[in-house]
């Protein structure tokens, strides 16, 4: 049963990922190149966490790990802070996906609609004041 629970989750944050990537960050920003990188990230992100749940590991390994990437995220080519924010919303919800119990996924399939809509809420306002701007 809980390879079930596995691909269902796994294919949800494929397809979260998927759109928030696809139609949601291509539709507002003209930057492709990020494209790749998000879909990637959230698979990677997913695994790792899915697969390293099960071993107990402390707040300061994860701390670490954070601080790690950090580093690495400053030592390459400066990253718009938008794309950095989606960089942090895919990998947020590719976490939240693979942690989120088995028993609550109608509340994982509620929170990823709810970032979705969010998101699409913030680009459309966004894309409004531009166009007012113009």
């Amino acid at each position: 049963m809980d390879i079930v629970y596995f691909i269902a989750k796994v294919l949800l944050n494929i397809f979260v990922v998927y759109i928030i990537s696809y139609y949601i960050f291509l539709k507002y920003n003209s930057s492709k190149k990020f494209f790749f990188t998000y879909n990637m990230m959230g698979l990677t992100t997913f695994l790792l966490c899915y697969l390293l749940s099960s071993v107990s590991l402390e707040i300061g390994f994860s701390l670490g790990l954070f601080a790690i990437l950090a580093i690495i995220r400053f030592r390459t080519v400066n990253i718009p802070i938008k794309q950095m924010t989606y960089l942090f919303v895919i990998i947020g919800i590719s976490v939240i996906n693979s942690l989120v119990s088995n028993n609550n996924m109608i509340l994982l399939l509620i929170a990823n609609i709810i970032l979705i809509l969010f998101l699409l809420l913030i680009e459309n306002k966004l894309s409004s004041l531009r166009n007012e701007e113009d």
